[in-house]
């Protein structure tokens, strides 16, 4: 959510959480379980110390943001609030889960922070994945590469969409960034910094026109 923020020129604190931490800390702010999803508390969430409110997940985020602080660029423009749900699960979703397996053990390898979360993430994640082992979870070999292939395609239908804003257009916001680049860009940049720029997947993303030049504009906020 920091590009929101940023985007926003809102000034921020950051507390970072381990992932065992993530839970009784929702809970200490008084949220309640997400009603859907295979996580049931989950980051980022922020407390706003203005109106003393605290909001969780994302997209709700970045509504609110714009309802508190209107005078700052808008992250949903007017109206859009369905067509951003509609991209964020048909296009954005999609694309994290294409890629999730591939980052994830890097995740666990580079992210927990003690033993309490290679537990809890090692047996949440295992069980969303039928119970295969982490280290077996991301496609090797001829598997990978055709992940790749996927996931570069699913970069060339968002690039078509973006291409519908004129021809030198780069954000699926227009002139602008919207919420939908955040979710695109915050998967990008993840499978960059764990898997490093030299795994095949992160040559994909380099290596695409649209993907790259994006990628180029939101390091702006990043």
């Amino acid at each position: 959510i920091s590009y929101a923020l940023n985007i926003k020129g809102l000034k921020y604190n950051t507390e970072w959480l381990s992932f065992a931490a993530i839970e009784p800390k929702m809970k200490e702010l008084g949220l309640g379980p997400h009603a859907t999803g295979a996580t049931k508390y989950t980051v980022p969430t922020i407390y706003d110390p203005k109106t003393k409110k605290v909001i969780t997940e994302s997209f709700a985020i970045a509504k609110y943001l714009d309802e508190a602080y209107p005078d700052t660029p808008r992250l949903v423009a007017p109206g859009t609030a369905g067509l951003h749900q509609a991209f964020l699960e048909k296009v954005a979703g999609p694309l994290l889960s294409t890629a999730f397996p591939i980052i994830c053990f890097a995740a666990y390898d580079q992210c927990c922070m003690n033993e309490a979360d290679e537990h809890l993430f090692r047996t949440t994640r295992e069980s969303w994945f039928g119970g295969k082992k982490l280290e077996d979870i991301g496609p090797q070999g001829a598997a990978l590469t055709e992940t790749c292939k996927g996931i570069s395609g699913q970069l060339d239908g968002i690039a078509k969409l973006v291409a519908a804003n004129g021809p030198n257009a780069v954000f699926i916001g227009g002139d602008s960034p919207s919420h939908a680049d955040t979710a695109v860009a915050a998967t990008l940049i993840c499978v960059l910094k764990l898997k490093g720029e030299d795994h095949e997947l992160s040559k994909v993303i380099s290596g695409h026109e649209w993907a790259s030049n994006f990628l180029k504009a939101m390091s702006k906020w990043e």
